[in-house]
């Protein structure tokens, strides 16, 4: 069974110079490096819209507070110079 699908994808010229370019790069083929990015970009896609469904949900004021439990949690330490954002 074949478990792939040809499409023709139309994009701006410079566009796909620039795949092209980084293809060659990184040693992977055009197609491999498309596939590659559309999949990593509609996980983040796919991730985010589960989250907003998730948070639809939910009441703010109690995530804050829930939130702030939490950070009372936390033990409190001295910051290293190099660390602090005063």
């Amino acid at each position: 069974m074949n478990r792939t699908q040809v499409v023709t994808l139309r994009m701006p010229k410079e566009l796909k110079k620039r795949l092209e370019q980084e293809a060659q790069h990184q040693g992977v083929s055009l197609n491999q490096l498309t596939n590659y990015l559309l999949n990593i970009q509609l996980t983040q896609l796919e991730m985010l819209s589960s989250l907003e469904k998730r948070l639809a949900s939910k009441n703010l004021k109690d995530l804050k507070e829930k939130v702030h439990l939490l950070l009372d949690r936390v033990p409190d330490r001295d910051v290293p110079e190099w660390d602090r954002v005063d």
